[in-house]
């Protein structure tokens, strides 16, 4: 049972950044959208629309076109975890990555963030099998015999910088997602961030999948798997230096609101490719 806990702690903390900050290139939606004061996303929430507001709106994207009526009945519960989740971010995580990101060269931080994801590459090739994408895991393969061999055990990606190998951004929520089951409740969850009942099963599915999880397991103690994930996510943070997720908060006269239309949109493009 203890052993149990432990691993679900190290869970929490190997999915913090992924969950906290998305990549740069895939957020879907702008700053002065998030200005407005998330009104679309308000209604959606409500399943409202506005008739009248046709011709303001002919140039929403796609993507956002697409987003149904947000299932936010936990509400409350959700909004709660948002403050406590900023406020980790704000007092806990980037005091610690900004002196991080000072004392430590960005080469060697981008290094450490390449082994880390290599290690992980079983889960992104599984869940191309799961969707079919047979090209992408073979894609993922090549990305992981270079790297481990040529890149230096994966601290380099001459994969993707010499023969133009892109990493493959799949998830277990997003196969789930491909087999058409429902997002479900959106969630919020401590350290986790923002969710929703189909990818809180596929954090599990990615957990499982995960090298890293068996190794901390198996082989680890308590501390040692703790620390080793909470350095990745200080790590990946540096890089990022919270740029994403303050770009999408900050600006916003509704945070909550705004890191919930991010994510969904987001997602919603994720399951899509």
């Amino acid at each position: 049972m203890r052993k149990c806990i432990v691993v679900m702690l190290v869970f929490v903390l190997a999915v913090f950044f992924s969950a906290k900050a998305l990549p740069a290139e895939d957020l879907p939606i702008s700053v002065s959208e998030e200005q407005s004061g998330g009104k679309l996303s308000e209604d959606r929430v409500s399943g409202n629309s506005d008739d009248d507001g046709e011709s303001s709106e002919s140039g929403q994207s796609d993507v956002e076109a697409e987003i149904p009526p947000v299932k936010d009945t936990l509400r409350p519960f959700n909004r709660a975890m948002f403050v406590f989740n900023d406020k980790v971010f704000h007092y806990f995580f980037k005091p610690i990555y900004t002196g991080y990101n000072s004392m430590i060269p960005v080469q060697a931080r981008v290094s450490v963030k390449n082994f880390y994801s290599n290690i992980r590459m079983p889960v992104r090739f599984f869940n191309c099998l799961f969707q079919s994408n047979f090209k992408g895991a073979g894609t993922e393969m090549l990305r992981f015999v270079i790297n481990s061999t040529v890149g230096v055990a994966g601290f380099l990606d001459p994969a993707k910088s010499k023969f133009h190998f892109e990493k493959q951004e799949r998830d277990f929520g997003q196969t789930l997602g491909k087999y058409n089951m429902q997002s479900g409740t959106y969630i919020v969850w401590p350290i986790i961030g923002p969710s929703n009942t189909r990818d809180t099963l596929g954090l599990l599915g990615d957990a499982a999948l995960d090298p890293l999880t068996w190794v901390s397991f198996l082989f680890l103690q308590s501390f040692e798997s703790i620390g080793s994930y909470t350095y990745e996510s200080v790590n990946n943070l540096s890089i990022d230096k919270g740029d994403t997720y303050e770009s999408v908060t900050k600006p916003a006269i509704d945070p909550y609101i705004a890191l919930q239309d991010a994510y969904l949109q987001n997602r919603i493009k994720k399951i899509k490719e």
